[in-house]
């Protein structure tokens, strides 16, 4: 009997784990619906210190070094996004924030992204936070999409950024200039 009611016993924890999976896999397509997320690709030009033409600045470092990335440097940018890695294809809306070098090459970036919707008064955003090597072409670099903004209002999730061509210029007062296009995928949801 003994062996009877452990089997019993080994029964009823079975069937109670199978009964919870089951409610659990419910729950979870219930709620699938709702937290479906999308994708928003879109390429950056970036030109940092590169003259009349940048669209990212050193504004700030160490001593005053305005021409160096290096650490405790803050770049400001403005670089447009395009729909391709050509820069003449279609322009979808700016990408705008900070990035601050530490000292070990990486950089945190603050990020806006404004997507232009035609007619629409309200901008429609997504906030983008997170550490990545510093304009290393050699991997992906994974960020957080802390929330949107108007059409994409409540929606979060991740950004996963590519370099896809980078060229180093060095000349003149600026050895840091640099002209990069990204790649960046925001997997987003509410």
């Amino acid at each position: 009997m003994a062996k009877l009611a452990g089997a019993t016993w080994h029964f009823v924890v079975m069937l109670g784990l199978i009964l919870c999976l089951g409610a659990c896999n419910g729950v979870s397509a219930r709620l699938n619906p709702r937290h479906k997320t999308h994708n928003v690709t879109f390429y950056v030009q970036e030109a940092i210190n590169t003259g009349d033409d940048a669209t990212a600045f050193i504004v700030g470092g160490p001593d005053g070094n305005t021409s160096a990335l290096q650490l405790g440097a803050v770049i400001v940018v403005d670089n447009a996004i395009f729909a391709t890695a050509d820069p003449k294809s279609k322009q979808l809306g700016k990408f705008q924030g900070l990035y601050v070098v530490d000292g070990g090459h990486k950089y945190r970036a603050e990020i806006t992204v404004t997507i232009d919707q035609p007619g629409d008064l309200i901008e429609c955003t997504y906030e983008i936070l997170g550490q990545r090597p510093s304009f290393n072409t050699t991997s992906d670099r994974q960020l957080a999409v802390v929330g949107g903004t108007g059409l994409f209002l409540g929606q979060k999730g991740y950004a996963i950024a590519h370099t896809v061509s980078q060229t180093l210029l060095h000349e003149g007062t600026l050895p840091d200039a640099q002209y990069n296009v990204q790649k960046w995928t925001l997997v987003v949801g509410k």
